[in-house]
């Protein structure tokens, strides 16, 4: 699930009461540049560590397609590799880490998710980056943190299931290798009909069992999907979660390890109790004994 920490929980708390089982892993979003809450925030980790969840960091290197300095989101820049120095931000790159070392509990960091789409400013095709630049600037930020004695860290990999249909950029192009990911991931949605890149409804088998064939056959690593969720539009929720928790993922998805919901209303209202229907098929769902694990 995705509510923030910023509220001292309250979101979190909101979101058990209403499902009925406390979540295994909250899933939040920070960039490397807004001063605001760019830095390794030890309250936020706290308020969701306290209370028996895994914090997992979506950490992206830029905002607005800026990093440091006004520059843009440049991967090569990052890694140091355009100059063959130090990458733009490893000063702060170094203080992440040292703070992450220091509060010495493990949390799950999704480092430039999403990488093989089109959308994100660090993805192959964008500010001059190729699938060779992306996996240069995760290693470099990797051996950072394994410099700065961070191995608290679990450094999640996580490519987009949409865009497996048209795929600009294989996977196994931008893997950074087993010795520096710890868990693989995805995200895909049930968008429904209607959508500009003319989305129907489909399941969760649908939307995922290619590109989990593919990971599995790339890595043995663990796999979760991080970002998933339905919308109401063009189709029955409650159904799509009953088959997607009940069937889809029993049947066909032996590895796969954790499911984050995106309970957010953005493009389409995703959150689990966008219809009252929904949410007692969420709920029903999160209280079966295979989805109340404790993940590592």
């Amino acid at each position: 699930m995705s509510p923030s920490p910023w509220d001292g929980g309250t979101a979190l708390d909101a979101f058990t009461a209403a499902v009925g089982t406390q979540p295994a892993v909250a899933n939040w979003y920070q960039n490397w540049v807004e001063t605001c809450c760019n830095s390794f925030d030890v309250y936020k980790m706290d308020v969701v560590a306290s209370r028996g969840i895994m914090p997992l960091v979506s950490w992206s290197p830029c905002e607005n397609n800026v990093t440091f300095g006004g520059a843009p989101c440049s991967d090569a820049a990052i890694a140091g590799t355009d100059t063959g120095g130090a990458g733009i931000a490893d000063t702060y790159l170094r203080q992440f880490a040292r703070d992450a070392h220091a509060w010495n509990k493990p949390f799950y960091l999704r480092l430039a998710w999403e990488m093989n789409g089109t959308w994100y400013p660090w993805s192959p095709g964008n500010n001059g980056n190729t699938a060779a630049s992306y996996v240069a600037m995760w290693r470099h930020v990797h051996d950072i943190f394994a410099q700065e004695g961070a191995t608290n860290v679990r450094w999640v990999w996580c490519p987009n299931s949409f865009s497996y249909m048209w795929q600009p950029v294989p996977y196994a192009d931008l893997y950074p290798g087993d010795a520096y990911v710890d868990w693989v991931g995805l995200d895909g949605y049930n968008w429904g009909p209607g959508q500009p890149w003319g989305s129907v409804w489909h399941s969760f088998l649908q939307e995922f069992a290619a590109p989990y064939d593919t990971l599995t056959a790339m890595t043995n690593k663990p796999i979760m999907v991080v970002e998933t969720s339905s919308t109401q539009n063009g189709g029955d929720k409650a159904a799509w979660i009953q088959q997607a928790f009940l069937v889809d993922i029993p049947a066909h998805f032996p590895r796969l390890r954790a499911v984050i919901w995106f309970n957010q209303d953005k493009e389409s209202d995703w959150r689990v109790d966008s219809s009252a229907a929904s949410l007692v098929a969420y709920r029903a769902v999160a209280a079966l004994p295979q989805y109340k694990g404790r993940l590592p």
